[in-house]
């Protein structure tokens, strides 16, 4: 058992990880160009997870004073062995002379370290500046990971699960993806009246985790609004259900008065992730799954470019495979991203309808 080290912030957070995705010259939108594409996004994370300092050089240079080394260091094998799958997957359409496809696949993280740099030198001319703008984008991304894993223990997040029975969508199969939306609903004719017509235009069904005091503020909510998607609980106040005790308090009872609209009510998504332990066994003996996700849009911060959250949003999808995708349908980010996601993705991703899902998967 690590020693737990004493966090704290610091003004410094690293900034967020954005890309366009425009140097990457051709498409993903088969299972080949997503294989292939994706293979290039895990030797570029290779690139940056091994580069990632260790101890307090790490934690300076993501915005802490200290930070819980022994929580990163799991999170850190975590992520190798999950790399080192992803890759292997990624060159199940390796044929004849395909890029980025070692002629035998490899058997450890360690390996694939060796031929990471390699194999992403080796690409032709065309993929000159998406390489660069890869590097750039991976070597912040891992930064922002590396700051929740180093906060994980004490103040919890996605990327450390508390529970077997918590899920993050990394139990899909290769290449499954489900949409969910946070923070809702907004007031009648908002964003949450908004972004329905373009889920429907798409074809797409999503898991909605709704907050106790937005749908009362709605007042009119009825399950007409949500049919055809799923409605889970995001809890009856938009606070920390770990700082706050009379947020958690109120728990229960919002989950009761949801329920009868969701029937059952399956999920439970804790506001920033924070969660405890016994709140999370507490859900589970009620029928309840903490559902976290992990491909994080960071669309509550975008920028005014939404193709730099679009291209954010693929790339994890290239890197992870598989997995949560967090939107919120209280900003208009999502409406303007999705079509274009759905479109560039294709048939390289398959996209989850939330209501054949189990409790967990």
């Amino acid at each position: 058992m690590h020693a737990l080290v004493l966090v704290v912030l610091t003004m410094t957070k690293p900034p967020v990880a954005w890309t366009d995705r425009a140097g990457w010259p051709s498409p993903v939108s088969s299972p080949k160009d997503f294989d292939r594409a994706s293979r290039a996004e895990q030797l570029v994370f290779v690139e940056a997870l091994s580069a990632l300092p260790g101890g307090s050089l790490v934690a300076a240079e993501v915005g802490l004073k200290h930070g819980d080394v022994g929580a990163l260091e799991a999170w850190t094998q975590q992520r190798r062995a999950v790399v080192l799958e992803n890759f292997q997957r990624a060159m199940g359409t390796c044929t004849g002379d395909e890029l980025l496809c070692p002629v035998k696949a490899p058997a450890s993280f360690e390996v694939l370290v060796t031929q990471a740099t390699p194999m992403l030198e080796s690409l032709p001319d065309t993929h000159r500046a998406w390489r660069t703008e890869a590097r750039r984008f991976h070597a912040l991304y891992v930064r922002e990971l590396a700051r929740l894993a180093m906060l994980s223990s004490r103040v919890s997040s996605e990327v450390a699960l508390l529970d077997a029975s918590e899920v993050t969508g990394e139990r899909f199969s290769d290449r499954q993806f489900l949409l969910t939306f946070d923070d809702g609903p907004t007031g009648v004719g908002g964003e949450t009246d908004a972004l329905l017509p373009v889920l429907a235009s798409q074809g797409q069904h999503a898991v909605f985790f709704t907050v106790g005091d937005a749908m009362h503020a709605r007042k009119t909510v009825k399950k007409g609004l949500y049919d055809g998607h799923c409605l889970a609980s995001h809890g009856a106040s938009h606070q920390s259900h770990v700082t706050s005790a009379p947020v958690a308090g109120r728990l229960d009872a919002w989950n009761a008065e949801l329920g009868a609209i969701a029937n059952p009510l399956r999920w439970f998504r804790p506001p920033y992730g924070q969660r405890t332990l016994a709140q999370v066994k507490a859900l589970s003996k009620q029928g309840i799954t903490t559902m976290l996700w992990n491909i994080d849009s960071q669309d509550w911060q975008a920028p005014k470019d939404t193709r730099l959250v679009q291209g954010r949003v693929l790339t994890l999808m290239l890197l992870w495979r598989r997995g949560v995708v967090l939107f919120h349908d209280v900003h208009p980010v999502a409406r303007a991203v999705l079509p274009g996601l759905v479109s560039e993705a294709g048939s390289g991703a398959q996209w989850v309808d939330c209501r054949g899902l189990g409790q967990s998967f």
